[in-house]
């Protein structure tokens, strides 16, 4: 008798089991590729110049807090706010992942910093303190982003928070970033200043900005770079040059998805340089050619400044659902979100003017240790000649923007064969890598 119902309560649990293995594999999400996406667009005109996939739905990472800016110019201009005042630095906004400036609860950043530290640095911390005070919270700041972000005619962006981290609801297009690029020069020139500064100093430390085009690609004077795991790598430039006729014609780029920020950087100039020319633009800075390419790819040839790249603006190597769009969209469109609700009127007596007197100055976090990727070997279609394999391998470190060439001999009776690879791809981009290459491409061990 016990020994029957043993066997069935067993049986009940071997079901249960396989019935619950039934339902985490039903539920198991499908991992979100960052794709590529771009587009050009004439600044001054709202013309598209170059669409590529623009409208496809992607992540924005750091791009976001081209919104955040907007909203604190916003707040400038109607005087809610000013350059001076004091922004109280919460908890919750010293716990952000980096990039950071390191900003401690209890202390104050000046308006001015947080904007500085959010066009160089990319500060997520300062982010965080802005979006608090001119919102009352992240999340009430961040759908008041969303709202302005339709307000400019940006039609599928939706924004959960105000720095770009990691959330897989928060999504856009390259076509939205490049609306919201013009927004910014066209509706606050002055303040667009900021995003040319290439570097700036808080508490002695000099922050450099990570927009690589500054000072390298003619006419490139902002605006945003941005990139987390799930969106690739990403990045908003606007550039102007004088035309034949003696005239500035401004354009702005966006590329998303890239698979390093050498390709990103490569792709946006090979873009400038094609439309400016296009639309009769002087070009005094040649495109990117062999001697600046073996330089770049030099510079990628230490690990560590590889795995500074992948970290800077806080990679997220969790897997991420592919997003429901259209209930993202509805919820976007339809949340009913009062424009005054939570607005921080600045006076200069809610500026805070001194720490308690018992208040005493927390541990700053420590950094995180930088994480170690080992690295793989791609290899291409074998060819006859030696000579051949390695110009292959050239033509493939152009394309994915970093590597060393290298020729495996291969063997096939009396016959020998060359296989033209490229090492010291990190192993997190190596699948990436032979994704960009046309023809047979492998990764090895």
């Amino acid at each position: 008798m016990w020994r029957r119902v043993s066997l069935l309560v067993l049986g009940l649990i071997v079901s249960a089991s396989d019935s619950d293995a039934r339902l985490r594999k039903k539920i198991t999400p499908k991992p979100y590729t960052p794709k590529y996406s771009s587009i050009v667009m004439d600044a001054e005109t709202g013309q598209i110049l170059h669409n590529e996939d623009a409208d496809g739905i992607r992540h924005p990472a750091s791009l976001t807090k081209m919104m955040t800016l907007y909203m604190a110019f916003e707040a400038l201009r109607e005087g809610r706010i000013t350059l001076g005042t004091r922004l109280p630095v919460s908890a919750r906004a010293s716990r952000q992942a980096p990039s950071k400036l390191g900003l401690v609860p209890g202390e104050t950043i000046s308006l001015k910093a947080a904007i500085l530290g959010l066009v160089t640095k990319s500060a997520n911390d300062a982010a965080v303190v802005v979006a608090e005070h001119l919102g009352g919270s992240e999340e009430a700041f961040a759908r008041k982003m969303t709202q302005k972000a339709r307000a400019l005619g940006m039609r599928t962006t939706v924004f959960k928070n105000a720095s770009g981290l990691p959330n897989p609801s928060q999504i856009t297009s390259a076509r939205d970033m490049a609306v919201l690029s013009r927004a910014l020069y066209r509706d606050y020139p002055n303040q667009y200043k900021y995003f040319s500064l290439r570097s700036f100093f808080y508490k002695g430390t000099e922050h450099r900005n990570h927009n690589h085009l500054l000072g390298k690609v003619q006419g490139v004077d902002g605006i945003k770079t941005g990139f987390i795991g799930a969106s690739g790598f990403n990045l908003a430039a606007s550039a102007v040059r004088a035309t034949n006729s003696n005239q500035r014609r401004r354009l702005i780029t966006v590329v998303m998805g890239g698979p390093n920020r050498h390709w990103r950087d490569r792709r946006v100039t090979e873009l400038f340089e094609t439309y400016f020319a296009r639309n009769g633009a002087h070009r005094d800075v040649p495109i990117i050619d062999d001697t600046q390419l073996n330089d770049m790819i030099a510079e990628y040839e230490d690990e560590q400044e590889v795995l500074q790249e992948i970290s800077y603006e806080s990679i997220d190597t969790t897997s991420h659902s592919t997003p429901d769009i259209d209930s993202l969209l509805h919820e976007a469109i339809h949340e009913d979100i009062p424009i005054a609700t939570q607005t921080c009127q600045y006076t200069p007596d809610n500026e805070p003017k001194a720490l308690p007197a018992n208040w005493s100055r927390p541990t700053a976090p420590s950094s995180p240790s930088k994480k170690t990727f080992s690295k793989r070997t791609i290899q291409l279609t074998t060819v006859s000649n030696e000579k051949k394999a390695k110009a292959i391998a050239r033509d493939a470190i152009k394309k994915i923007g970093y590597g060393k060439v290298n020729v495996h001999k291969v063997k096939r009776g009396k016959k020998t064969l060359y296989a033209p690879q490229v090492t010291g791809i990190p192993a997190p981009q190596a699948n990436g890598a032979c994704k960009m290459l046309t023809g047979k491409c492998i990764v090895l061990a």
